[in-house]
């Protein structure tokens, strides 16, 4: 009985509880052409960390440039934070807490479950940063070493769960109760690297006290996370009925079963597009109404003809 409880423990514990890859249904991975994305960090400062903090003689991780890292994701061209490093992007605008998530952030693991983390805080004046409570349910009975495999199932809100080229999508919603903390008008991205040690003396902890486990040492000049981009998805200037170009909007979103569009004629042809870019539904409106029951739960572009498009949410 005391074994039985014992592995009924173990598998409770490391329950593969979060999102799949990309691709994979239930995945929140966004793509880095997806036309939720509606902007780039523009600039980026980068204090470096050791290749190995056990060995800090050896010398820091001095893999890309500050500037590697704005603009739009590319996948080839990385700056390396080293061990316990950190870099703070800007903005043109400020990102703010719409629909669905605000801002996703791009690695460069070469695969589906190989991953270097790094949490990830915000702030709106440049001074008090908020981190997203973040959880690693990543086994900790062995070290993972250099190019080895974990299950982003594991992991939940740390930068660098999804292969490259797509980017982990972060929700502002979730900070929103944080006293100090401007919500409307977020104006700096910090990423602090995670330090994947399992050794007590050295590791990283998630926002639970459990130590998180990812690849180390990486003792080379690529060390540490790989920052590729930081994608915009809601900011100042994109609000969810686009008001400064269409009077015309979406209600209710989110939703279960249909929307009624308001502002526009009826009979418009319509697209909906997922956040990896691809084509899920195309149809007509009938008097101003669109029956979107067939989609899976997620996140959503709806492209009416000759207007922008408007986030969308499905709910069960």
């Amino acid at each position: 009985m005391i074994k039985y409880f014992l592995i009924l423990l173990s598998f409770q514990a490391f329950s593969q509880s979060f999102a799949p890859e990309p691709g994979a249904l239930g995945s929140t991975a966004i793509f880095k052409d997806s036309s939720a994305i509606i902007g780039w960090a523009s600039n980026v400062a980068i204090v470096r960390g050791p290749m190995n903090i056990l060995a800090p003689q050896n010398g820091d991780a001095n893999y890309g440039l500050d500037s590697d890292a704005t603009g739009a994701a590319n996948g080839g061209v990385v700056v390396s934070l080293g061990d316990g490093g950190e870099a703070i992007a800007t903005f043109e605008n400020p990102i703010v807490n719409g629909i669905g998530p605000d801002f996703a952030i791009f690695e460069n693991g070469f695969a589906d479950h190989y991953m270097e983390f790094a949490f990830v805080e915000v702030s709106s004046d440049g001074i008090n940063f908020f981190r997203f409570e973040n959880t690693s349910e990543v086994p900790i009975n062995q070290q993972i070493g250099n190019f080895s495999f974990s299950d982003c199932r594991y992991v939940n809100n740390l930068a660098g769960k999804y292969r490259v080229n797509y980017g982990t999508p972060f929700d502002l919603a979730e900070l929103e109760n944080e006293t100090g903390l401007d919500v409307s008008n977020i104006t700096h991205v910090k990423l602090i690297d995670v330090i994947g040690s399992i050794d007590p003396a050295v590791g990283s902890y998630d926002s639970f006290g459990n130590i998180i486990n990812d690849p180390f040492p990486t003792e080379f000049e690529s060390g540490g996370f790989d920052l590729d981009a930081i994608a915009v998805l809601n900011n100042t200037t994109n609000t969810i009925s686009r008001k400064d170009n269409d009077l015309y909007g979406v209600y209710p979103n989110p939703f279960t079963t249909s929307i009624s569009i308001v502002g526009l004629e009826s009979n418009l042809d319509v697209e909906v597009i997922d956040v990896m870019g691809k084509v899920v539904f195309t149809g007509r409106t009938e008097f101003n109404r669109l029956n979107l029951n067939s989609l899976k739960s997620g996140i959503y572009w709806l492209v009416l003809s000759g207007a922008s498009p408007i986030k969308i949410i499905k709910t069960e």
